[in-house]
């Protein structure tokens, strides 16, 4: 929590430097010490050489994105997003990208991949706890809010349309439920082909933490809190607030290498198109289509976990 706290105060600070050039020296300032401060965490951890060369990379990456001769290339590879070279709050926001990459990457890496991060969640008793789920989405969505100026450049309404959120619709309604649905047959398409491609046991290693979650939604009620706090939380930070500075592409492209239970498999890409589809919803209307789109999607993924565990008890109890 306190590292949540010192990157909020950073997320802060960047928004007083888009307005007022004094605060940007102690803006770089802030960035290279959180820099220093991910490795020395890293060190705290007793990595091996891989983890600690992956902090180490990591690291210089986020400190590369100083340099304004970088951003201006970057800006030429992302055309058509609002990402702006100058601004120290966009110059912010890709440096917090790289935390956030580095945190998944790490996560994995720390852990001795999939068997490691899953013996490590088997651990945890609050793995799906209602109030943990609450407060990830509670830090995405202040992440989200505080990155578009909430207390520092904008007012609470004008908070709402930067992140494009409103009440829905109906038609917006049905909307997201027909971006759910598209997405929800598009994986299970790409999936039975993975599974033609890959060994079951290939499979099974790839999947193991996916599993573990899924094996712990044991309700209907787990299952709509699971989706919601996710699809709230992270379409507000990502499709809301990021997507407009750096595009879809880019945009999901950070969203997918987040999610380290699919760690580097076919699952992964699939994650990233499902990623693009939200983005669409959030780039052809707003970010509150996106978010019943991927409410929708996660909440029938995880309901079809828990009829399928209903349906293999009653199977179980007949003679």
């Amino acid at each position: 929590m306190p590292i949540v706290a010192a990157l909020m105060a950073l997320v802060l600070v960047a928004n007083f430097a888009e307005s007022h050039s004094r605060w940007r020296p102690m803006l770089r300032m802030l960035i290279l010490a959180a820099n220093l401060g991910l490795v020395a965490l890293t060190l705290s951890l007793e990595p091996s050489p891989a983890a600690l060369g992956m902090s180490i990379g990591l690291t210089a990456l986020a400190t590369l994105f100083l340099q304004r001769s970088v951003r201006v290339r970057l800006a030429a590879l992302l055309p058509k997003s609002g990402f702006k070279p100058d601004s120290p709050l966009h110059m912010t926001a890709l440096v917090l990208c790289v935390y956030l990459i580095a945190n998944s990457l790490l996560s994995y890496t720390l852990e001795s991949g999939l068997s490691g991060l899953r013996e490590s969640a088997q651990r945890r008793s609050d793995l799906l706890d209602t109030q943990v789920l609450l407060a990830q989405m509670l830090i995405f969505t202040l992440f989200g809010a505080l990155g578009v100026g909430l207390g520092t450049r904008r007012t609470l309404s004008q908070i709402f349309e930067r992140l494009a959120l409103r009440a829905p619709t109906l038609r917006e309604l049905y909307i997201g439920f027909g971006v759910a649905f598209l997405m929800f047959w598009t994986v299970y398409a790409l999936s039975i082909l993975w599974q033609l491609l890959v060994p079951p046991e290939v499979i099974e290693r790839q999947t193991e933490l996916s599993g573990l979650i899924a094996e712990n939604i044991e309700t209907l009620s787990t299952a709509f809190w699971v989706a919601f706090t996710a699809a709230v939380g992270e379409e507000i930070a990502f499709r809301g607030a990021l997507q407009p500075i750096f595009g879809n592409v880019f945009t999901s492209a950070v969203f997918a290498l987040t999610h380290t239970q699919y760690a580097f498999s076919p699952a992964l890409g699939i994650i990233f198109i499902v990623s693009l589809g939200f983005g669409w919803a959030r780039q052809r209307y707003n970010t509150t289509v996106a978010i019943v789109a991927h409410f929708v999607y996660n909440f029938a993924l995880a309901a079809l976990v828990v009829f399928a565990r209903y349906a293999l008890d009653i199977l179980e109890m007949m003679p």
